[in-house]
């Protein structure tokens, strides 16, 4: 893919598409630039580096590592599994965080196809789980053969996978909910009264709604939720339970491993020594 070329300016904040886009690709509508497989960057600092803007769109998948993405005043945690689509022109930051590389498969693309999909209100920047397949792998490698049967197979892999993440964006309220709980930073803990007002509705109807929609009510839904991600953190970091506890909201660890107890039916020590290096997300959904 030495062809396609992405220009950082004498300041980091533009990266520039100079590169002319061919012209099947141009005809079809969307042209994959330029791909990255296993790229690792270390922490960033939020409060010390400036925002960045690209001309083109970036997809980025995060395989491993812990990350946060802003954009403007909204700020996103990245775990393994999301990936952070940016749109041409969006000011943006990201990267890994806490300590953490950010471990990534990323393709930058452009064309009518997505520009279409973003006026349609099908993408927009942000966060989305894409899982822990590694996705873009296949396009990508699809992508660097030149050839016109290989190029046009990656830009068909491509356009399905964006209207996959146009699907994870465009859900029900309720999902949108759930997508701004499962996004927000770990160790905040919502309040039933925060989620009503953020869903525009009675406490009562928001307790009926989480019912319906997940078997549970907020409360148990939020604990529930956090359990597992602690669990999941804890294995993959090989982290301590005090550090996991303070990491989720808990400031008491001996009250994290009550209710991690509770829920698992192991204590947090005895589940990271069960499930160190076997952990998966079948095994957390479960």
């Amino acid at each position: 893919m030495d062809d396609k070329k992405v220009k950082i300016t004498s300041t980091p904040r533009l990266h520039r598409l100079i590169a002319r886009m061919p012209e099947a690709a141009r005809e079809y509508g969307l042209w994959i630039i330029n791909g990255s497989i296993g790229a690792a960057s270390g922490p960033i600092s939020m409060e010390k580096m400036e925002d960045r803007r690209f001309e083109f769109y970036s997809l980025s998948h995060m395989f491993s590592g812990h990350g946060r993405l802003r954009i403007g005043s909204r700020t996103w945690e990245v775990s393994p599994g999301d990936a952070v689509l940016i749109c041409p022109g969006q000011w943006h930051l990201y990267g890994g965080c806490d300590g953490f590389d950010y471990c990534e498969d990323a393709i930058c693309f452009c064309g009518r196809v997505p520009d279409f999909m973003v006026k349609s209100g099908l993408l927009t920047s942000g966060v989305v789980h894409l899982g822990s397949v590694r996705r873009l792998v296949p396009v990508i490698e699809t992508a660097r053969s030149l050839s016109p049967n290989a190029w046009l197979k990656s830009a068909l892999e491509l356009q399905q996978l964006l209207l996959e993440v146009s699907a994870g964006r465009n859900s029900s309220p309720m999902e949108s909910l759930l997508e701004t709980i499962h996004t927000s930073p770990p160790e905040h803990w919502w309040s039933v009264v925060e989620l009503a007002e953020l869903r525009g509705i009675s406490c009562d109807r928001l307790r009926r709604e989480f019912l319906r929609h997940t078997g549970m009510l907020p409360k148990n839904y939020l604990e529930h939720f956090k359990l597992r991600r602690a669990a999941e953190y804890m294995v993959t970091f090989s982290a301590s339970v005090t550090d996991t506890a303070m990491r989720f909201g808990y400031m008491d660890r001996y009250h994290f491993s009550r209710r991690f107890k509770h829920l698992f039916g192991i204590s947090p020590d005895q589940y990271r020594k069960l499930f160190s290096g076997k952990i998966s997300d079948d095994t957390l959904r479960h």
